[in-house]
């Protein structure tokens, strides 16, 4: 199935052993002049009338042509990624400006569209696999577009325009947001690798000399920061397009031969381009794995309330595939209750719908189309890792924020993160514990809270690890 082969393809960013230390240098820094200058999502007040995914959608269109001579454009990518990996002292400043300047009309459309007041994203014209494959150029340029804007973030924190390396880091994150809050997983993944991007470029002004401070501006962001819903919503729509028919088995009765040729027709659907190799397709193979399941199969379709009279009436293969589907929809359902719950509930919820899962995965091992869709079910819990991750940064970064408006007012730093009066200090989102706060001979160190069982995944563990800048430096 071609979903989960797109999900394998966008996970390795995510799916790491542990999250490396995060190592700054910083300044004391006082409350921001006024409070919200650096707030980073455009307040209501610069919301302008439109759709911001037809201003993404020409941002595509206008991106620079690559060099036809592949030497060159490969030479300008290994520029690209070096310059991203450089830190901002030793950036080529005038280099990646030439660089940039191609990008304008990029950036004009992507800075326009992050201040819509909606986005409202098109569906395809086309369901099932080939969906995904019209998504995915898209979701790929949305990646490379975030790319050049850290790249320019990078440029004007080099130069100290602090206020212009906010305003593009601000427009990084609308930019992820929107993104991750259309209508597949695929892209919240991408739009909350992005939304990743641009908290890392914070980071990066966070550490620069004199920086302002950065406490309001990430306090006043949603949390969560990325809506599910969407997404989750767009997925259900999405998966129904794989059963063409099934709206109509679903009314009630129909004729055995009918219920077979949905049935085949789906099948076909989920092995197009070879995205579910082994799927049975035969009429007689179908019919007889049908005859078997049918007995439990009216069972359950009984117990979920179907009427009797309509029940008794339908074939065996219409009531198989029912039942197949309606099953794939209760586990979803699980998945789905606990993404919308808080962190702390949910990663205990999310383990156990996910044991379900498997358990009816290994007992349902013949049922063709049931195992298709059960291979959609993990990244979900994926995804939602992804999403908690993303907050509990924010709340870790908050945190570095509020203890540098402590420094700003004290002189000193605090002897526990209990002693910052000057802001409120956030809980970890996921444990709700204090983040564990430490302080050196050079500065201090933060890490996330011990979580037990389920939460104590370290894939989600942030540790920062702050450097005081000595004067004069």
């Amino acid at each position: 199935m071609r979903t989960a082969f797109l999900f394998a393809l966008l996970l390795p960013p995510f799916a790491v052993a542990q999250l490396p230390p995060v190592k700054l240098t910083i300044d004391p820094a006082a409350e921001a002049k006024p409070a919200l200058r650096y707030e980073f999502l455009p307040a209501g007040r610069d919301r302008v009338p439109g759709n911001a995914a037809f201003h993404y959608m020409k941002a595509h269109l206008n991106r620079p042509a690559r060099d036809r001579d592949p030497a060159k454009a490969q030479d300008e990518e290994t520029n690209i990624q070096a310059w991203l990996e450089l830190p901002i002292a030793e950036l080529p400043v005038a280099n990646v400006k030439a660089l940039l300047d191609k990008y304008k009309a990029v950036f004009r459309e992507v800075e326009y569209g992050s201040r819509c007041k909606s986005c409202e994203w098109s569906s395809a014209p086309v369901s099932g696999p080939e969906a995904i494959e019209a998504l995915l150029p898209s979701v790929q340029v949305h990646r490379e577009i975030a790319r050049f804007l850290s790249l320019r973030a990078k440029v004007e924190m080099a130069e100290k325009r602090y206020d212009d390396a906010a305003r593009t880091i601000r427009t990084g994150l609308q930019y992820g947001k929107h993104i991750a809050e259309g209508p597949t997983l695929i892209q919240m993944l991408v739009g909350i690798a992005i939304s990743n991007i641009m908290l890392g470029k914070a980071d990066e002004l966070i550490a620069r000399p004199g920086s302002p401070n950065l406490y309001w501006g990430l306090s006043t962001l949603p949390r969560p920061f990325i809506d599910p819903r969407p997404g989750l919503d767009g997925e259900d729509a999405f998966n129904e397009s794989y059963l063409p028919g099934l709206g109509e088995l679903r009314k009630g009765p129909v004729s055995a031969d009918r219920a077979m040729d949905v049935v085949l027709d789906a099948v076909k659907v989920l092995q197009s381009g070879n995205g579910a190799p082994g799927l049975a397709t035969g009429r007689l193979g179908l019919a007889a794995y049908a005859a078997l399941v049918q007995f439990e199969a009216r069972k359950e379709l009984l117990a979920r309330g179907h009427a009797k009279a309509d029940v008794e009436e339908m074939s065996a293969v219409q009531a198989a595939l029912l039942n197949s589907f309606e099953t794939y929809r209760e586990l979803a359902d699980d998945y789905r209750k606990w993404f919308l719950m808080p962190p702390a509930d949910a990663l205990p919820g999310l383990a156990r719908a996910a044991e379900k899962a498997r358990k009816v995965k290994a007992d349902a091992k013949n049922d063709v189309v049931l195992q298709v869709f059960l291979m959609i079910l993990p990244a979900v819990e994926k995804v939602h890792q992804a999403t908690v991750r993303t907050d509990r940064k924010i709340a870790m970064m908050r945190t570095v924020e509020a203890i540098r408006m402590h420094m700003a007012a004290t002189k000193s730093l605090p002897a526990k993160l209990s002693d910052v009066k000057v802001v409120p200090v956030p809980d970890d989102p996921l444990t709700a514990k204090p983040f564990e706060y430490a302080a050196t001979a050079t500065g201090f160190t933060l890490t996330c809270p011990p979580g037990e069982g389920a939460l104590s995944t370290k894939t989600m563990n942030y540790h920062y690890e702050l450097t005081l800048r000595q004067a004069g430096k």
